[in-house]
């Protein structure tokens, strides 16, 4: 159950008769709940002490062009800013490892990160700093914010600073824009039926390399599946002339967050 009182005074300005139950996952600052009404519709709420504004802007602006969900409200109150989104139908796609043949899985997670990739970008996306992000590593790093026991195996020779040292080095002097999740893990689409029921935790999404995205692909599929599995996972994304630097640049990077 939500505790304090603000948060039911503001889903009773939305929701006239609902029940509120806590749901796991959310970040280590955030808490997620699930909202069910009496007319059978269910939403999630996530509050937290950091902006949501770029995962609210993101929804907003991917709405009717691929599916994610609708939004409710996006509020900031009390030093915590509220989302409420529709809960999508069907379960994330890394649970359905085990019941659904491996080729399958990683096809339409393929398929999902060119449509996604395939959405033209206009002046009211939300563009990335890669600069701004490799800051971001550093300021991790210094605080002692970062985990070397998640470490890739290949990594956990280095300390975290000699690391992002190897980072700096390694940056990309060019870079192929497209609109990109920025955390585009199995756990963050969700399917129903066989279908794409949508995208899930847009936060650090909006226009970026699209090296990005297919980093954080290529990982999980080697987190869950096979080599041969990231090559079909290419050949059904339609790449074929992987510039393994950014590769390697990209997955670098997310040892730092």
């Amino acid at each position: 159950m939500v505790k304090d009182d603000y948060t039911h005074i503001l889903l009773g300005k939305y929701f006239k008769r609902y029940s509120v139950s806590r749901l796991p996952g959310g970040g280590s600052d955030a808490e997620l709940y699930e909202i069910a009404t009496d007319l059978n519709r269910r939403y999630i709420l996530k509050k937290q002490k950091q902006s949501l504004e770029s995962e609210y802007l993101n929804y907003k602006w991917l709405q009717h062009k691929v599916p994610v969900p609708e939004i409710v409200f996006y509020t900031r109150a009390q030093e915590y800013d509220f989302l409420c989104i529709t809960e999508l139908e069907g379960k994330s796609l890394d649970l359905f490892i085990g019941s659904v043949e491996a080729d399958v899985i990683v096809s339409s997670y393929a398929r999902a990160l060119k449509l996604l990739h395939s959405q033209k970008p206009d002046n009211k996306v939300i563009v990335c700093n890669l600069d701004k992000r490799i800051s971001e590593a550093e300021r991790n790093v210094k605080n002692n914010l970062v985990n070397l026991y998640h470490f890739q195996a290949e990594n956990q020779q280095y300390e975290p600073y000699e690391l992002f040292l190897n980072l700096k080095k390694s940056k990309p002097s060019s870079a192929e824009l497209v609109f990109t999740h920025g955390d585009y893990c199995l756990d963050n689409l969700i399917y129903n039926d066989g279908k794409l029921s949508g995208f899930v935790d847009l936060g650090n999404g909006g226009v970026a390399d699209k090296y990005q995205d297919l980093a954080h692909a290529v990982r999980s599929i080697l987190d869950n599946f096979t080599l041969d599995h990231v090559e079909l996972f290419y050949k059904v994304y339609g790449i074929q002339n992987i510039n393994k630097s950014k590769l390697e640049f990209y997955t670098l990077l997310d040892e730092f967050f």
